[in-house]
């Protein structure tokens, strides 16, 4: 068993000597030490190229930190094979040490789905979040998904409030902290993470 650890810990070592990995490794680390009592977090996963790279690189962390970290992912079970493909990403990151949760939202959505699927989303996070004593959930929120935002407001006609970016900190049901720690990075620098840690990803239709 000691061996496979030092193993996994040599992995790791291998990977952070990539400067890409070092360089997102880097930024997570930074952003997690400015909030106090960090010390136990939990990171949403979806499959998708995003979350995967901060999957990968929070479960490094985790080891290089002592951080205690969780990991989870929400099945909303609105299309045909989401919970497979669930179970697939669950499957994947075993193979990398890395323990995923799958939380089922058994509430149904039929309209206004992005809006109440994201909703649902977060109260089942916050409440995973609360219920393993992590104050901070972090989400691989980039650069390309800010943009998008601000096109998706211009198009409602939102004020010049509502055109503002996401914030780097937002504090969510049950008190718990969302940390979204890449928004200055760009999809293609995760994807390069994800795929050279996990070697595939996942389309991740939302």
């Amino acid at each position: 068993m000691r061996r496979k650890s030092l193993n996994v810990q040599k992995l790791k070592n291998t990977l952070l000597k990539d400067k890409k990995i070092f360089n997102l490794y880097s930024k997570l680390n930074k952003v997690l030490s400015k909030n106090k009592n960090s010390k136990s977090f939990t990171v949403a996963v979806s499959g998708g190229p995003d979350s995967m790279a901060l999957a990968g690189l929070s479960n490094i962390l985790m080891s290089k930190k002592k951080h205690e970290v969780f990991f989870a992912l929400v099945d909303h079970k609105i299309r045909k094979n989401s919970t497979r493909e669930a179970y697939q990403v669950k499957k994947l990151l075993k193979k990398n040490n890395i323990k995923l949760e799958i939380l089922k939202n058994e509430k149904k959505i039929v309209k206004n789905i992005q809006k109440n699927a994201r909703e649902a989303r977060y109260e089942l996070l916050s409440k995973f979040c609360k219920r393993n004593g992590s104050k901070y959930l972090l989400t691989a929120h980039h650069q390309d998904d800010q943009i998008e935002t601000f096109f998706i407001r211009l198009s409602r006609g939102s004020g010049v409030e509502g055109l503002s970016s996401m914030s780097e900190k937002t504090k969510i049901q049950h008190g718990i902290n969302l940390i979204r720690p890449f928004l200055d990075s760009n999809k293609k620098e995760l994807s390069y993470i994800a795929k050279k840690i996990f070697g595939k990803t996942f389309k991740d239709p939302t």
